[in-house]
């Protein structure tokens, strides 16, 4: 990516950030219609085609193209935004591209958000989708999380990518304390104020709500797991420790790494030569018997 472009999206995030705690004290809904309206820009394909889908009774919306065969299985993306915000909307043209890509259709569950409906609801109503066999699911930043977390909870085998995935909710963990990434959309202090609206007091120790702590034979019983993330990015503490415990655990690992790429690159596949990488490489991973 261009440094002018790095430039913007970093001055971008930092103007957000100060009008929504310095300026506006924006709500959590405020964040919420915010980021949608900003992905109401985004100009869709003619092909696309978008339905609202409902799964053992969890709202979200279907992506395809006119072209997906109608038996293709989906793919689950679970959007992030903290737990806070982030809609299928937000990520509606990465799932566009994944399904241009791959040929399949990509479902994004539209799980109830925190503070109305803390942990752990989101994750719970996850659970409530019946399917036995192995799920491909993706989830990214703080869907990254549920992704992990509901993959345990099944214990099916489900093929895993995660991308920039937040892991590890404790105020004391290396990401946490860790405040120099060069391009981080946020801070050590969003992290805290999204962790605590997300626990609502629960202690973050929990694999269900810091799966960056389940036990190695816990992790066994996923299938494998592509891992992507930028190296100038404030999640990678995360994403490397989560590589280590899948090393240990035997879990066949695929990682990407961007040396520069700000969080969430992967939404902007229309945009960023970074994020149209990133859709190749999760085809290639999605390809695999």
């Amino acid at each position: 990516m261009s440094d002018l472009l790095h430039q913007f999206l970093a001055g971008y995030h930092q103007a957000v950030r100060t009008l929504r705690k310095e300026v506006l004290d924006a709500s959590p809904s405020q964040w919420r219609l915010a980021a949608d309206t900003v992905a109401r820009l985004y100009i869709q394909p003619r092909d696309l085609i978008v339905e609202h889908h409902v799964r053992d009774g969890i709202p979200g919306q279907r992506v395809r193209r006119s072209s997906t065969p109608t038996n293709a299985p989906d793919i689950i993306w679970i959007h992030g935004g903290g737990f806070i915000f982030g809609s299928p909307r937000t990520h509606r043209a990465a799932a566009a591209a994944l399904s241009k890509a791959t040929g399949r259709p990509v479902w994004l569950p539209d799980y109830p958000l925190a503070p109305e409906h803390p942990y752990p609801q989101a994750l719970d109503t996850l659970s409530t989708l019946k399917h036995d066999d192995p799920l491909d699911i993706i989830g990214d930043s703080a869907g990254g999380n549920l992704a992990l977390s509901w993959a345990l909870r099944r214990g099916a085998g489900d093929r895993l990518i995660l991308l920039s995935p937040w892991l590890d909710l404790r105020v004391d963990s290396p990401t946490a304390r860790e405040n120099a990434a060069r391009r981080s959309a946020f801070d050590r202090e969003d992290l805290r104020e999204y962790a605590a609206l997300y626990l609502s007091g629960v202690t973050p120790t929990s694999p269900d709500c810091s799966p960056l702590l389940a036990e190695v034979d816990a992790l066994r019983a996923v299938g494998p797991v592509m891992l992507e993330y930028a190296d100038d990015e404030l999640l990678r503490g995360d994403a490397r420790a989560f590589a280590e415990a899948c090393q240990l655990a035997n879990v066949e690992l695929t990682v990407s790494v961007e040396p520069e790429a700000p969080h969430g690159w992967q939404l902007f596949p229309d945009l960023l030569p970074e994020a149209k990488r990133s859709v190749a490489r999760m085809h290639d991973f999605l390809s695999q018997p």
